[in-house]
Protein backbone atom coordinates (compact mmCIF):
# COMPACT_ATOMS: atom_id res chain seq x y z
CA UNK A 1 0.00 0.00 0.00
CA UNK A 2 1.24 3.29 -0.90
CA UNK A 3 1.77 6.13 1.50
CA UNK A 4 -0.46 8.30 -0.18
CA UNK A 5 -3.97 7.76 -2.23
CA UNK A 6 -5.21 9.06 -5.31
CA UNK A 7 -8.99 8.33 -7.35
CA UNK A 8 -7.13 6.57 -9.51
CA UNK A 9 -5.22 4.70 -7.28
CA UNK A 10 -8.12 3.58 -5.37
CA UNK A 11 -9.80 2.69 -8.77
CA UNK A 12 -7.77 0.60 -9.66
CA UNK A 13 -7.23 -1.09 -6.33
CA UNK A 14 -11.03 -1.58 -6.39
CA UNK A 15 -10.99 -3.75 -9.56
CA UNK A 16 -8.73 -6.01 -8.60
CA UNK A 17 -9.99 -9.52 -9.38
CA UNK A 18 -9.54 -10.46 -5.90
CA UNK A 19 -11.33 -7.47 -4.58
CA UNK A 20 -14.64 -7.71 -6.73
CA UNK A 21 -16.54 -10.76 -6.82
CA UNK A 22 -19.90 -9.21 -7.99
CA UNK A 23 -21.32 -6.27 -9.32
CA UNK A 24 -25.30 -5.15 -9.29
CA UNK A 25 -27.36 -2.30 -10.03
CA UNK A 26 -29.96 -1.97 -6.97
CA UNK A 27 -32.53 0.79 -5.90
CA UNK A 28 -35.91 2.10 -7.04
CA UNK A 29 -36.72 3.21 -10.88
CA UNK A 30 -35.62 6.81 -10.36
CA UNK A 31 -32.61 6.34 -8.64
CA UNK A 32 -29.87 3.41 -9.25
CA UNK A 33 -26.80 2.60 -7.63
CA UNK A 34 -24.30 0.00 -8.83
CA UNK A 35 -22.76 -1.72 -5.85
CA UNK A 36 -19.22 -4.00 -6.20
CA UNK A 37 -19.14 -6.60 -3.22
CA UNK A 38 -18.62 -9.69 -1.85
CA UNK A 39 -21.71 -11.68 -3.00
CA UNK A 40 -22.40 -12.76 1.11
CA UNK A 41 -23.01 -8.67 1.35
CA UNK A 42 -24.67 -8.02 -2.25
CA UNK A 43 -26.97 -11.27 -0.81
CA UNK A 44 -27.62 -9.48 2.49
CA UNK A 45 -28.18 -6.25 0.90
CA UNK A 46 -30.83 -7.77 -1.35
CA UNK A 47 -32.18 -9.44 1.49
CA UNK A 48 -33.05 -6.49 3.65
CA UNK A 49 -33.95 -4.25 0.63
CA UNK A 50 -36.60 -6.77 -0.69
CA UNK A 51 -39.79 -4.85 -1.66
CA UNK A 52 -38.24 -1.73 -1.82
CA UNK A 53 -35.28 -2.13 -3.81
CA UNK A 54 -34.56 -4.15 -6.71
CA UNK A 55 -31.86 -4.35 -9.98
CA UNK A 56 -32.45 -1.69 -12.34
CA UNK A 57 -31.27 -1.15 -16.23
CA UNK A 58 -31.42 2.34 -15.65
CA UNK A 59 -27.81 3.73 -15.58
CA UNK A 60 -26.42 4.34 -12.33
CA UNK A 61 -25.91 7.63 -10.64
CA UNK A 62 -23.34 6.36 -8.09
CA UNK A 63 -21.08 3.06 -7.32
CA UNK A 64 -20.47 1.64 -3.74
CA UNK A 65 -17.33 -0.81 -3.64
CA UNK A 66 -17.47 -2.95 -0.74
CA UNK A 67 -13.96 -4.36 0.58
CA UNK A 68 -13.53 -6.82 2.98
CA UNK A 69 -9.64 -6.45 3.95
CA UNK A 70 -6.91 -7.78 7.18
CA UNK A 71 -6.35 -5.38 9.45
CA UNK A 72 -2.71 -4.85 8.66
CA UNK A 73 -4.41 -3.27 5.44
CA UNK A 74 -7.17 -0.97 6.89
CA UNK A 75 -4.52 0.31 9.18
CA UNK A 76 -2.09 1.06 5.87
CA UNK A 77 -5.09 3.13 4.27
CA UNK A 78 -6.16 4.68 7.42
CA UNK A 79 -2.82 6.07 7.71
CA UNK A 80 -2.42 6.88 4.16
CA UNK A 81 -2.75 10.49 2.80
CA UNK A 82 -5.39 10.71 0.42
CA UNK A 83 -5.55 13.17 -2.70
CA UNK A 84 -8.59 15.19 -3.53
CA UNK A 85 -11.22 14.80 -4.90
CA UNK A 86 -10.59 11.52 -2.34
CA UNK A 87 -11.54 12.24 1.28
CA UNK A 88 -12.55 10.09 4.49
CA UNK A 89 -15.95 10.45 5.56
CA UNK A 90 -17.29 9.28 9.48
CA UNK A 91 -20.34 7.04 9.77
CA UNK A 92 -21.42 7.74 13.21
CA UNK A 93 -23.54 5.14 13.21
CA UNK A 94 -20.65 2.86 12.34
CA UNK A 95 -17.58 4.34 13.34
CA UNK A 96 -15.29 1.21 12.65
CA UNK A 97 -16.02 0.99 8.90
CA UNK A 98 -13.49 3.00 6.77
CA UNK A 99 -15.48 5.02 4.29
CA UNK A 100 -13.50 6.84 1.10
CA UNK A 101 -15.25 9.04 -0.81
CA UNK A 102 -14.34 9.61 -4.10
CA UNK A 103 -16.38 13.01 -5.28
CA UNK A 104 -15.02 12.95 -8.64
CA UNK A 105 -16.17 9.58 -9.98
CA UNK A 106 -19.28 9.40 -7.67
CA UNK A 107 -17.94 6.27 -5.91
CA UNK A 108 -18.22 5.62 -2.10
CA UNK A 109 -15.61 2.82 -0.57
CA UNK A 110 -16.07 0.94 2.22
CA UNK A 111 -13.49 -1.24 3.60
CA UNK A 112 -14.70 -3.88 6.11
CA UNK A 113 -12.41 -6.19 8.30
CA UNK A 114 -12.58 -9.71 6.88
CA UNK A 115 -15.35 -12.27 7.95
CA UNK A 116 -17.97 -8.86 9.41
CA UNK A 117 -20.20 -8.93 11.70
CA UNK A 118 -23.86 -7.71 10.88
CA UNK A 119 -23.36 -4.12 12.29
CA UNK A 120 -20.66 -2.98 9.64
CA UNK A 121 -23.01 -5.20 6.75
CA UNK A 122 -25.90 -2.62 7.90
CA UNK A 123 -23.59 0.19 6.93
CA UNK A 124 -23.73 -1.26 3.32
CA UNK A 125 -27.79 -0.97 3.36
CA UNK A 126 -27.19 2.59 5.11
CA UNK A 127 -24.73 3.98 2.87
CA UNK A 128 -26.66 2.49 -0.49
CA UNK A 129 -29.86 4.00 0.85
CA UNK A 130 -28.25 7.41 1.36
CA UNK A 131 -27.09 6.87 -2.15
CA UNK A 132 -30.11 6.41 -3.32
CA UNK A 133 -32.26 9.09 -1.48
CA UNK A 134 -29.54 11.47 -2.57
CA UNK A 135 -30.49 11.21 -6.03
CA UNK A 136 -33.93 11.31 -5.52
CA UNK A 137 -33.40 14.57 -4.00
CA UNK A 138 -31.22 16.04 -6.50
CA UNK A 139 -34.32 15.41 -9.13
CA UNK A 140 -36.22 17.54 -7.23
CA UNK A 141 -37.96 15.05 -5.01
CA UNK A 142 -39.15 15.99 -1.25
CA UNK A 143 -39.07 13.88 1.99
CA UNK A 144 -41.12 14.08 4.60
CA UNK A 145 -40.88 12.86 8.24
CA UNK A 146 -43.93 10.59 7.91
CA UNK A 147 -45.66 6.79 7.66
CA UNK A 148 -47.74 5.70 5.08
CA UNK A 149 -50.05 2.79 4.73
CA UNK A 150 -53.12 1.59 2.17
CA UNK A 151 -56.22 1.12 3.92
CA UNK A 152 -58.55 -0.70 1.70
CA UNK A 153 -56.70 1.07 -1.43
CA UNK A 154 -56.28 4.23 0.55
CA UNK A 155 -53.38 5.61 0.64
CA UNK A 156 -52.39 7.56 4.15
CA UNK A 157 -49.73 9.71 5.28
CA UNK A 158 -49.40 9.62 9.14
CA UNK A 159 -47.48 13.15 9.61
CA UNK A 160 -47.07 14.92 13.17
CA UNK A 161 -45.51 15.51 16.07
CA UNK A 162 -42.67 12.79 17.96
CA UNK A 163 -44.59 10.80 20.44
CA UNK A 164 -48.07 12.39 18.82
CA UNK A 165 -49.12 8.34 18.40
CA UNK A 166 -48.09 7.61 14.68
CA UNK A 167 -46.62 4.63 15.25
CA UNK A 168 -49.21 3.33 17.43
CA UNK A 169 -51.79 4.27 14.71
CA UNK A 170 -50.11 2.54 12.28
CA UNK A 171 -49.78 -0.73 13.97
CA UNK A 172 -53.45 -0.57 14.71
CA UNK A 173 -54.39 0.06 11.01
CA UNK A 174 -51.78 -2.99 10.09
CA UNK A 175 -54.02 -4.73 12.70
CA UNK A 176 -56.49 -4.78 10.20
CA UNK A 177 -56.94 -6.83 6.83
CA UNK A 178 -57.07 -4.74 3.85
CA UNK A 179 -54.45 -2.86 4.69
CA UNK A 180 -50.18 -2.71 3.59
CA UNK A 181 -47.50 -1.02 4.62
CA UNK A 182 -45.58 1.40 2.63
CA UNK A 183 -43.56 3.21 4.88
CA UNK A 184 -42.76 3.66 8.61
CA UNK A 185 -40.77 6.95 9.52
CA UNK A 186 -39.82 8.42 5.54
CA UNK A 187 -40.52 8.85 2.39
CA UNK A 188 -40.59 10.98 -0.77
CA UNK A 189 -43.05 12.43 -2.44
CA UNK A 190 -43.04 12.14 -6.46
CA UNK A 191 -45.42 13.63 -8.58
CA UNK A 192 -47.72 11.46 -10.65
CA UNK A 193 -47.95 10.77 -14.27
CA UNK A 194 -50.69 12.97 -14.22
CA UNK A 195 -50.86 16.12 -13.09
CA UNK A 196 -54.60 15.65 -11.71
CA UNK A 197 -53.63 12.39 -9.97
CA UNK A 198 -52.46 12.12 -6.19
CA UNK A 199 -48.46 12.21 -5.61
CA UNK A 200 -46.93 8.82 -5.10
CA UNK A 201 -45.30 8.54 -1.64
CA UNK A 202 -42.36 6.17 -2.23
CA UNK A 203 -41.09 4.27 0.67
CA UNK A 204 -37.92 2.89 2.06
CA UNK A 205 -36.29 -0.37 4.04
CA UNK A 206 -36.14 1.58 7.75
CA UNK A 207 -36.74 -0.21 10.70
CA UNK A 208 -39.48 0.31 12.37
CA UNK A 209 -39.19 1.82 15.99
CA UNK A 210 -41.93 0.43 18.12
CA UNK A 211 -42.36 1.52 22.31
CA UNK A 212 -43.49 -0.68 24.78
CA UNK A 213 -46.50 1.32 24.98
CA UNK A 214 -47.59 0.74 21.45
CA UNK A 215 -47.05 -2.99 21.68
CA UNK A 216 -49.59 -3.42 24.37
CA UNK A 217 -51.79 -0.88 23.03
CA UNK A 218 -52.83 -3.76 20.31
CA UNK A 219 -55.27 -5.88 20.43
CA UNK A 220 -54.83 -9.55 21.02
CA UNK A 221 -54.00 -11.23 17.42
CA UNK A 222 -51.28 -12.09 15.18
CA UNK A 223 -49.60 -8.99 15.06
CA UNK A 224 -49.17 -8.30 18.85
CA UNK A 225 -47.76 -12.08 19.72
CA UNK A 226 -45.22 -11.68 17.45
CA UNK A 227 -43.87 -8.43 18.69
CA UNK A 228 -44.79 -9.70 22.55
CA UNK A 229 -42.49 -12.76 21.29
CA UNK A 230 -39.61 -10.28 20.12
CA UNK A 231 -39.32 -7.73 22.67
CA UNK A 232 -38.14 -10.00 25.32
CA UNK A 233 -35.49 -11.52 23.37
CA UNK A 234 -34.22 -8.00 22.89
CA UNK A 235 -34.82 -5.75 26.12
CA UNK A 236 -36.63 -8.46 28.92
CA UNK A 237 -40.17 -8.01 30.09
CA UNK A 238 -41.91 -5.65 27.87
CA UNK A 239 -44.85 -4.93 30.95
CA UNK A 240 -41.83 -3.69 32.97
CA UNK A 241 -42.73 -0.37 29.99
CA UNK A 242 -38.79 0.27 29.74
CA UNK A 243 -38.27 4.03 30.77
CA UNK A 244 -36.95 6.59 27.85
CA UNK A 245 -36.71 5.93 24.37
CA UNK A 246 -36.24 2.49 24.31
CA UNK A 247 -37.32 0.76 20.73
CA UNK A 248 -38.04 -2.67 19.26
CA UNK A 249 -36.36 -2.14 15.68
CA UNK A 250 -38.17 -4.70 13.23
CA UNK A 251 -37.51 -4.71 9.59
CA UNK A 252 -41.09 -3.40 8.03
CA UNK A 253 -41.29 -6.75 5.86
CA UNK A 254 -41.15 -8.66 8.53
CA UNK A 255 -43.82 -6.11 10.19
CA UNK A 256 -45.88 -6.76 7.61
CA UNK A 257 -45.74 -10.75 7.05
CA UNK A 258 -46.13 -10.30 11.44
CA UNK A 259 -49.66 -9.33 10.44
CA UNK A 260 -50.76 -11.13 7.48
CA UNK A 261 -50.10 -7.89 5.19
CA UNK A 262 -47.61 -6.78 2.76
CA UNK A 263 -45.34 -4.29 1.54
CA UNK A 264 -46.06 -1.76 -1.17
CA UNK A 265 -43.11 0.41 -1.87
CA UNK A 266 -45.23 3.05 -3.46
CA UNK A 267 -48.28 4.11 -3.45
CA UNK A 268 -50.51 7.24 -4.36
CA UNK A 269 -51.61 9.51 -1.35
CA UNK A 270 -55.15 10.22 -0.87
CA UNK A 271 -55.61 11.61 2.51
CA UNK A 272 -53.37 12.60 5.55
CA UNK A 273 -53.83 12.22 9.22
CA UNK A 274 -51.76 14.51 12.08
CA UNK A 275 -52.51 12.31 15.27
CA UNK A 276 -53.29 14.17 18.41
CA UNK A 277 -53.20 12.61 21.55
CA UNK A 278 -55.84 14.05 23.96
CA UNK A 279 -55.91 12.54 27.56
CA UNK A 280 -59.57 13.68 27.69
CA UNK A 281 -60.88 12.32 24.73
CA UNK A 282 -63.75 10.05 25.37
CA UNK A 283 -63.38 8.23 21.76
CA UNK A 284 -61.48 9.22 18.70
CA UNK A 285 -62.31 11.88 16.36
CA UNK A 286 -61.58 13.74 13.32
CA UNK A 287 -61.19 17.16 12.57
CA UNK A 288 -61.02 18.64 8.71
CA UNK A 289 -58.04 20.84 8.34
CA UNK A 290 -58.20 23.89 6.38
CA UNK A 291 -55.75 24.86 3.70
CA UNK A 292 -53.48 27.21 5.83
CA UNK A 293 -52.79 24.32 8.31
CA UNK A 294 -52.71 21.80 5.69
CA UNK A 295 -49.69 23.73 4.40
CA UNK A 296 -48.01 24.50 8.02
CA UNK A 297 -48.48 20.59 8.62
CA UNK A 298 -46.12 19.35 5.41
CA UNK A 299 -44.06 22.36 5.81
CA UNK A 300 -42.81 21.66 9.53
CA UNK A 301 -42.15 17.90 8.55
CA UNK A 302 -40.26 18.70 5.52
CA UNK A 303 -36.82 17.06 4.92
CA UNK A 304 -35.28 18.99 2.10
CA UNK A 305 -31.39 18.87 2.99
CA UNK A 306 -29.33 15.48 2.79
CA UNK A 307 -28.61 15.84 6.50
CA UNK A 308 -32.37 15.96 7.76
CA UNK A 309 -33.18 12.85 5.65
CA UNK A 310 -30.40 10.90 6.81
CA UNK A 311 -27.97 12.45 9.25
CA UNK A 312 -25.94 9.52 9.91
CA UNK A 313 -24.58 9.13 6.03
CA UNK A 314 -24.94 13.01 4.95
CA UNK A 315 -21.13 12.82 5.06
CA UNK A 316 -20.78 10.69 1.79
CA UNK A 317 -22.99 12.84 -0.47
CA UNK A 318 -23.19 16.51 -1.98
CA UNK A 319 -23.78 18.84 1.52
CA UNK A 320 -25.54 21.59 -1.17
CA UNK A 321 -28.35 19.18 -2.40
CA UNK A 322 -31.49 20.72 -1.76
CA UNK A 323 -35.04 19.47 -3.38
CA UNK A 324 -38.17 22.17 -3.67
CA UNK A 325 -40.46 21.95 -0.86
CA UNK A 326 -43.64 20.32 -2.66
CA UNK A 327 -47.11 20.49 -0.51
CA UNK A 328 -49.54 17.25 -1.61
CA UNK A 329 -53.08 19.10 -2.48
CA UNK A 330 -54.92 15.98 -0.69
CA UNK A 331 -57.29 16.59 2.36
CA UNK A 332 -55.45 16.51 5.89
CA UNK A 333 -57.53 15.68 9.30
CA UNK A 334 -56.06 15.61 12.81
CA UNK A 335 -57.19 13.04 14.47
CA UNK A 336 -57.77 13.19 18.07
CA UNK A 337 -57.60 10.10 20.34
CA UNK A 338 -57.70 9.08 23.90
CA UNK A 339 -54.64 7.33 25.06
CA UNK A 340 -54.88 3.11 23.91
CA UNK A 341 -57.75 4.19 21.96
CA UNK A 342 -57.27 0.60 20.43
CA UNK A 343 -59.31 -0.31 17.04
CA UNK A 344 -61.56 1.87 17.62
CA UNK A 345 -59.11 4.52 15.41
CA UNK A 346 -59.35 2.24 12.32
CA UNK A 347 -63.16 2.16 12.13
CA UNK A 348 -62.82 5.57 12.32
CA UNK A 349 -60.84 5.65 9.11
CA UNK A 350 -62.61 3.05 7.50
CA UNK A 351 -65.67 4.88 7.69
CA UNK A 352 -64.42 8.35 6.63
CA UNK A 353 -62.84 6.76 3.40
CA UNK A 354 -66.02 4.88 2.65
CA UNK A 355 -68.20 7.88 3.28
CA UNK A 356 -65.93 10.67 0.88
CA UNK A 357 -65.13 10.39 -2.60
CA UNK A 358 -61.03 9.91 -1.79
CA UNK A 359 -62.27 6.27 -1.54
CA UNK A 360 -63.95 5.56 -4.13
Amino acid sequence: MQDSFSSEDLDTWAHRPATVSRRERIGVAEAAVEIYAPSPIVDYVRWYTEGYFGPQQSPAQARLFVHEVPLELRRSVQQARLSPPLRRAVLPSAPDTICLVDDGHQAVHLLLPTGPEPQPVQAVVRILRALVLHELLRRGHPFFHAACFVLRETGVALIGAHRAGKTTTLLHALDQPETALVSNDKFALLPAAESSEPPVALGFPIQVGIRAGSVLALAEGPLRAFLMHRWPQRYGDLTARHEGDTRLHVRPQELAAASGSEVIPRFRLSMALEPHLDPLAIKPRLERLNGADCKALWARHSLLHPAAVFPQQAAVVDPTTRAELRIPQIPAYRLVQPPAVGPLTTRLLEDLICRTAVGE
